[in-house]
């Protein structure tokens, strides 16, 4: 591992049918991949189960932390098992019901009980991330009719999106609170909340996780209007926000979604909370070998903006090209890391944020060093760093696997797994550090480093000790 050619931006592959093999993760992972999505809206708790087990398998083999995020599906409504792929064309009228599956191509399942007094007529529904609109001309007790307005392809399970519509779906969905415990017993490191609409979500998910004895932080997904209209309560609750820009551009206008996102980023920045920026950001490279120009320019306008993770979905479980477009956005982050423009991005939101530990935190892009060395054992030092977006990377020592792995997700951070029972702040301590470091080729031999201590309750603003440290 070399610090030299790591970028701070975390990149999120979503594991699909090709990724989901030791192979395809050990190359995802070496082409730059530092978090693995994994989508509980498709398949079962045995599959994911595997999976995880994968995952580790190949943390261990290669001795890096890798970071599991286990996405909820939250009260999405989609179609029920379809028995073929169905062409959908304009002007065309079509019957949906409430049910999980039919056989009959003529008669289309919605898996909502409910969808049918949802809507009304004249009402808008939206199905495969938007690509096909449905007008409803007709209802009855048991069905309804609907024009089509924008054909295409549909098939089993694809998504719905009724904006305006009021459902009666909790924001944890029985299905979510099954996985929450999946989760908890599995060890995964982020439960991603979908459809998250006021801070009371995230705080009954939170809540949930806790009665269960879980101790995993919680990303609250903005992908719905009320979310926009509560994010700062949304962002003050969460540990992490996504920009969930699919089922997000759909339920509001599309040119819409650029304006917000960057409101998001900044928010969260100042907040110091990580946000994430998804879905679509290289979505052409499902099918083809190099992205478009606007997507390229569209991942590194997030990183710009602030963002501390990307992610790719149907690029790295459906897609033709993972390994590429991992590789990708791996050679976009780095290129606008390393320009003037992102580095003045930099400076102007440590100036313009008061936090008192952000302005701390600045004295760090004074030093000539290598690296900074937070030695933490809640996670907190090395999150402040991250947030305050700090020019020298950050090294974060810890004594827990669990913690490194959910640290791999801050902008930033190297977790580094330091087996000694005790953390405490020494000069042996610092001078083992320093050798391991040396030895897993993070540092090299007359670095000049800072150590951040003064465990166990270090935080900046309190007393703590900062030591320049020559290897």
């Amino acid at each position: 591992m070399n610090m030299s050619q790591m970028n701070n931006t975390k990149i999120i592959a979503t594991l699909g049918p090709v990724s989901n093999t030791e192979d395809m993760m050990i190359k995802l992972i070496n082409s730059g991949a530092d978090v693995f999505r994994l989508n509980t809206s498709h398949g079962n708790k045995e599959e994911h189960l595997a999976t995880i087990k994968l995952i580790r398998k190949v943390s261990e083999k290669l001795n890096q932390p890798i970071t599991i995020l286990l996405d909820l599906q939250g009260p999405k409504i989609r179609l029920g098992i379809i028995p073929e792929i169905i062409i959908l064309e304009a002007k065309q009228v079509i019957t949906l019901v409430e049910d999980t599956q039919t056989t009959d191509i003529a008669v289309i399942p919605v898996d909502y009980r409910g969808f049918i007094q949802a809507v009304d007529i004249g009402d808008k529904i939206f199905i495969n991330d938007g690509k096909v609109e449905l007008k409803v001309v007709e209802k009855t007790i048991n069905q309804i009719q609907a024009l089509v307005i924008n054909g295409g392809e549909i098939s089993s399970k694809k998504g719905i999106n009724m904006p305006g519509i009021v459902t009666t779906i909790p924001a944890i969905t029985e299905k979510d609170k099954d996985y929450i415990k999946f989760g908890i017993e599995h060890e995964v490191d982020y439960f991603a909340l979908s459809f998250v609409r006021t801070m009371d979500d995230v705080e009954k998910a939170k809540q949930f996780i806790k009665k269960h004895k879980g101790n995993i932080p919680v990303i609250a997904k903005i992908e719905k209007p009320q979310a926009i209209e509560n994010m700062d309560d949304i962002i003050r609750c969460a540990d992490c926000i996504m920009v969930a820009r699919g089922d997000l551009g759909i339920e509001i206008l599309p040119e819409k979604v650029p304006i917000v996102q960057k409101e998001l980023i900044h928010r969260a920045n100042l907040a110091n909370k990580p946000v994430i920026v998804a879905t679509q950001m290289l979505e052409s490279m499902i099918t083809e070998s190099i992205p478009t120009r606007a997507e390229a320019n569209d991942v590194a306008n997030a990183i710009m903006d602030g963002a501390d993770a990307v992610m790719l979905s149907g690029e790295t479980t459906v897609g033709k090209y993972p390994i590429q477009a991992v590789e990708m956005m791996n050679r976009i982050a780095s290129n606008v890391e390393q320009s003037n423009m992102y580095k003045m991005a930099s400076k102007t939101f440590l100036k313009d944020n008061l936090s008192h530990d952000v302005q701390l935190a600045r004295m760090f892009n004074e030093l000539e060093v290598k690296a900074v060395i937070a030695i933490t054992e809640s996670g907190y030092t090395a999150q402040i760093l991250s947030n305050s977006k700090i020019i020298p990377p950050i090294i974060a020592i810890c004594n827990n696997i669990r913690l490194c792995r959910q640290l791999n997700l801050l902008w930033g951070v190297i977790p580094f797994m330091y087996k000694k029972d005790s953390l405490e702040y020494k000069e042996q301590n610092v001078e083992e550090i320093c050798k391991q470091l040396i030895s897993s080729k993070i540092i090299s031999k007359g670095d000049k480093v800072v150590f951040v201590g003064g465990l166990p309750s270090f935080t900046l603003n309190k007393t703590t000790v900062v030591k320049y440290f020559q290897t």
